[in-house]
């Protein structure tokens, strides 16, 4: 999620992609989402943003038209997710404790977040070494704090976010490249014969017992992924920015002009919502807190 640069930003912006390789996924347990998982789930505000509404929802939809383009507060969340023998895992990075990985006028763009709390101080209070990060795409208000992750944590992103694509993606590219420095991406494709059907959405079961699913999201981003774990209260859903505010997922309205695909984003949207409906699941959207 990014705000509308100036087109002096683009001159930042770089080709290329980052290091990658196929995420290969065990085999999938069956799947029963209404029983009770076995994973714990903590969200955790890492730090605060202003941006203006119509990067968040799209308001040329007859839904939002009484909304204006006022400046709209965010949070950078970081979900924790504790799996009680895999480790934990944790989706997206918040914001890093000590030096942020932009430069020049995409740092500057950036200077307005407030931290909450670091990822580092996050993860200071994680039983045992991180297992993995889940990163739901690669703009860079979701990447800042891969920088406190220690080396040879896997870093786990859908096919097509190792590359830029359209003008935020290669404005922020940069960005999200410094941080994941050497480390390779692991992607997820959602096309092999791991994948199953969850109600529609094409999903992958990361650790081969039903208790975590990464689920196609595309549109935001060629490879917006979103998560769902199941949790001793029932399952959680994390949309990433397919849906930023707890406003546009009630009223089923795409994010704004952040967004690369808008068809694309209303597909996911609907097919994440449908799914949720079915299974009364609890929703954490991109950038607001329950």
């Amino acid at each position: 999620m990014v705000r509308t640069l100036t087109v002096a930003l683009l001159l930042t912006g770089c080709g290329g992609s980052v290091r990658h390789v196929a995420h290969v996924p065990p085999a999938a347990a069956p799947v029963d989402l209404d029983a009770p998982g076995t994973i714990t789930h903590e969200a955790v505000v890492s730090a605060r943003w202003t941006v203006p509404t119509a990067g968040l929802i799209d308001l040329s939809d007859p839904a939002a038209a009484e909304l204006a383009n006022d400046p709209h507060p965010i949070v950078l969340p970081v979900h924790v997710l504790t799996h009680p023998t895999a480790g934990t895992f944790i989706v997206d990075t918040g914001f890093p404790a000590n030096e942020l990985p932009a430069r020049g006028l995409v740092r500057s763009f950036l200077s307005d977040i407030e931290p909450v709390e670091p990822l580092a101080d996050i993860l200071a209070r994680v039983d045992g070494e991180l297992a993995g990060v889940l990163l739901t795409h690669n703009h860079a208000d979701h990447v800042l704090g891969l920088v406190d992750v220690p080396d040879g944590v896997p870093v786990y992103a859908g096919a097509g976010e190792e590359r830029p694509v359209g003008f935020s993606g290669r404005v922020m590219f940069p960005t999200f490249a410094r941080a994941l420095g050497d480390r390779p991406l692991s992607l997820f494709a959602f096309d092999g014969p791991q994948v199953v059907d969850l109600d529609g959405v094409r999903a992958i079961d990361l650790l081969g017992d039903g208790s975590l699913y990464a689920l196609e999201a595309a549109g935001h981003t060629p490879g917006s992924t979103a998560y769902l774990a199941r949790t001793a209260d029932g399952p959680v859903l994390f949309t990433g920015d397919c849906s930023h505010t707890r406003w546009g997922w009630d009223h089923g309205v795409t994010p704004g002009t952040y967004t690369h695909d808008h068809g694309a984003n209303a597909e996911s949207l609907a097919k994440l919502m449908a799914l949720s409906e079915a299974h009364g699941m609890q929703v954490e959207v991109g950038h607001e807190m329950r």
